[in-house]
């Protein structure tokens, strides 16, 4: 009768366990803090380094002999590039600010930084972004079909890849948002359930 009797009482202690709230322990949450800062730092220098090379190309272009079309597009790309590049310093430097305050492993830090990267995709900061971008590639284009209108059928093309591709970056950033919304959400409902 006693092993008869123990998987009830099992059955009674775990059901009168109470939940003091959710707990996801500090590891937990250093943890996912550092596998996604270790993803934005990858991130973010691989932006830096293909802002380098843009900036780079661009301004090697400005070196030869170019109309006036090609050459304010160079500029434009230039200004557009840095921008993006100012962007990416501005985000990780306030991500370093706010892991210098104390809070380098709190939920609040962790809810603070999956918002910050979900900005960084979405509103202002995105829309800003490629509206200083994108016209300066375009009016290059322009200025170099231009010049050499014997490869206009390939700068056509190369025009045409480029604003496909600026406009799938849109989907992409707004998916790259709701990814971070949905880990948002995902805390907040784990700490309502408990």
């Amino acid at each position: 009768m006693a092993n008869d009797s123990q998987p009830d009482d099992v059955v009674t202690l775990w059901q009168a366990q109470g939940t003091d709230g959710f707990r996801m322990s500090t590891e937990d949450i250093h943890r996912k803090i550092e596998t996604m800062n270790r993803k934005v730092r990858r991130r973010t220098i691989d932006g830096y380094l293909v802002c380098a090379i843009l900036i780079v190309f661009f301004i090697g272009w400005m070196f030869a002999r170019m109309n006036s079309l090609q050459t304010l597009g160079a500029i434009l790309t230039i200004i557009g590039v840095s921008y993006l590049a100012w962007q990416l310093r501005q985000n990780r430097f306030r991500g370093a600010l706010a892991g210098d305050a104390g809070n380098s492993a709190s939920l609040d830090h962790l809810r603070t930084e999956l918002a910050r990267q979900r900005d960084f995709h979405r509103g202002a900061t995105f829309w800003w972004r490629m509206l200083v971008f994108v016209p300066g590639p375009l009016v290059f284009f322009a200025g170099f079909a231009q010049a050499h209108p014997e490869v206009v059928r390939t700068i056509r093309y190369e025009t045409i890849a480029f604003v496909v591709l600026a406009i799938a970056a849109i989907p992409l950033n707004l998916w790259m948002a709701r990814g971070y919304q949905r880990q948002i959400d995902e805390l907040s409902r784990l700490q309502e359930e408990h």
